[in-house]
């Protein structure tokens, strides 16, 4: 049965080594009859979490700020696999990634 996944690419140049890495994952993902998409993290305008906690009460719109990450939301209730890709920066994974608003967890799949 084919899933459908989701890669959030938490590094900052779109053809660095941790691309690499994805486009791989992407392309075997595919040829085994998923469905995958790819956001990059570093080149979309995503604030970070105000921590206010007034989102996560409407599934279409968890969060209180609009940003790129309404473009994110559709996909990742739909998906069956969430992939978190980045960089290891001091051994642990970048800002971009670290800014996934809060609210997201509120609404997983």
């Amino acid at each position: 049965m084919a899933k459908k996944i989701i890669i959030l690419n938490g590094s900052p140049r779109k053809n660095g080594n941790t691309s690499a890495l994805t486009a791989e994952f992407k392309r075997g993902a595919e040829e085994a009859g998923n469905t995958v998409t790819e956001f990059h993290l570093g080149h979309m305008k995503i604030n970070g979490c105000l921590g206010c906690w007034r989102g996560g009460k409407d599934p279409e719109r968890p969060c209180v700020q609009r940003d790129d990450m309404e473009r994110v939301y559709p996909l990742y209730r739909e998906a069956d696999v969430v992939v978190l890709a980045s960089p290891l920066y001091y051994w642990f994974i970048s800002g971009f990634l670290k800014k996934i608003p809060t609210c997201t967890v509120l609404v997983s799949p």
